[in-house]
């Protein structure tokens, strides 16, 4: 399964965030410089986590980011949504070959629902 360095660059931003927001402003510099990140990538991602409801982002000199709800209501599953895809195909990216092929077409259906039920076991953990 393929997850980008989204995923765990949004769990690391939005732990920052939870524990240094009460204590200072908290920016995509100063996330960026923790994980090692481009400014313009942790921005990227804040824009993401604030599009699912999980960050309120404040633009401007004097902006900055906090959650937008309480951590423990926060779900892996959620960050995870808010920064890749769900999709079995996509997560998997099987090569497609001939629909008449009669091996891939069978291989395929059978591999399929395996795939389905790997992404389902994700989600019911990271919930």
């Amino acid at each position: 399964m393929r997850v980008s360095k989204q995923f765990p660059l949004a769990v690391h931003s939005l732990l920052f965030v939870a524990v240094l927001s009460s204590k200072k402003r908290v920016t995509s510099a100063l996330v960026a410089e923790s994980t090692d990140s481009n400014p313009v990538t942790v921005r990227n991602i804040f824009l993401k986590l604030s599009e699912r409801g999980l960050l309120v982002t404040v633009a401007g000199k004097n902006g900055g980011v906090h959650l937008a709800k309480v951590p423990k209501d926060i779900t892996l599953w959620e960050i995870y949504q808010a920064t890749e895809t769900n999709d079995v195909e996509e997560i998997f990216k099987l090569q497609k070959t001939s629909t008449s092929c009669p091996v891939w077409k069978n291989f395929y259906q059978i591999l399929y629902l395996h795939m389905v039920s790997a992404v389902n076991a994700m989600k019911a953990d990271l919930e």
